[in-house]
C-alpha cells in the first residue's frame, strides 16, 4: 500500500473509526509512541527549516537596504541593460478615415484606407504629408 493510499484511508473519518475500533489496544499504544517519535522528528526539522528561511530572508532585507542606501538598483548589480527605447517615429503619410485624420509613419501595417487607396490605382506618394 502507498503512503498516499494509507493517508487517504486514515484521513476519512469513518475508516480511521473503524481502524481505530478494531485495533488492539497494544497495537495502537505502540503505533501512538511510534508517531508521537516520528512527530517531533518532524517538528524539529520543521522549526530549523523555518529558522533557517527567517534568518536567509533577514539577511535578504538587510542586502536590499545596503543596496539602497548605496543608490544602486538590482538591474545595475546584475549587469543588466534596460532595453533602449526609440523615439517615436515621425508620420510620413497622412489619410482620412471616418471623417478624422490621421497620419502613418510608413513602418508597420499599411492602414486599410491608403491600401485600398492604392489598390484602387493612387500612388503611395499621394498620402505624403506635404513639406517632408
Amino acid at each position: 500500500m502507498k503512503t498516499t493510499d494509507i493517508i487517504s484511508y486514515l484521513s476519512a473519518e469513518r475508516t480511521l473509526k473503524k481502524f481505530l475500533k478494531d485495533a488492539d489496544f497494544d497495537c495502537l499504544n505502540a503505533l501512538n509512541k511510534r508517531i508521537l517519535s516520528a512527530l517531533e522528528a518532524k517538528k524539529a526539522e520543521h522549526e530549523e527549516f523555518e529558522k533557517q528561511r527567517i534568518d536567509r530572508e533577514e539577511k535578504r532585507n538587510e542586502l536590499m537596504a545596503l543596496i539602497a542606501a548605496e543608490g544602486f538598483s538590482m538591474n545595475e548589480l546584475l549587469g543588466e541593460v534596460a532595453p533602449k527605447k526609440y523615439p517615436k517615429r515621425k508620420p510620413k503619410y497622412v489619410y482620412i478615415e471616418d471623417g478624422i485624420t490621421k497620419y502613418w509613419s510608413g513602418v508597420g501595417r499599411t492602414p486599410r484606407p491608403i491600401q485600398d487607396g492604392v489598390n484602387s490605382g493612387k500612388q503611395l506618394n499621394e498620402y505624403l504629408i506635404k513639406g517632408i
